[in-house]
C-alpha cells in the first residue's frame, strides 16, 4: 500500500489507512469497535483522520475516554463529615 502513496504522512495516506482497516474489519464481520486512547494521545491530526476514515467506511467506532480520578475534598475520614 505504501508504494501506491506519494507520502505516508499526509491526509490521503491517513484516510487510506483508515479505509483499509475498515475493509479488513468488515471482512472479519467486525462492525463495532471501541478505541481507548493511550495516555497522552489526542484525537486530532492524523489519528482523527484515520478514525474518521474507519467510521466513513462502515465501522462504528466508540471512543472511550478514561475519567481522571478526583482527589477527596477533605482529609478527614467520612464519619467526621458534617452534612447541613
Amino acid at each position: 500500500m505504501k508504494f501506491d502513496l506519494t507520502s505516508t504522512r499526509n491526509v490521503t495516506a491517513c484516510a487510506a489507512v483508515g479505509r483499509i482497516l475498515a475493509q479488513r474489519a468488515l471482512a472479519d464481520d467486525i462492525h463495532d469497535t471501541v478505541y481507548t486512547p493511550r495516555k497522552g494521545d489526542k484525537l486530532e491530526g492524523k489519528l482523527q483522520i484515520v478514525l474518521q476514515s474507519i467510521i466513513d467506511n462502515g465501522v462504528n467506532v466508540k471512543v472511550k475516554l478514561k475519567q481522571r480520578k478526583t482527589k477527596k475534598a477533605s482529609h478527614l475520614p467520612p464519619h467526621h463529615m458534617v452534612l447541613h
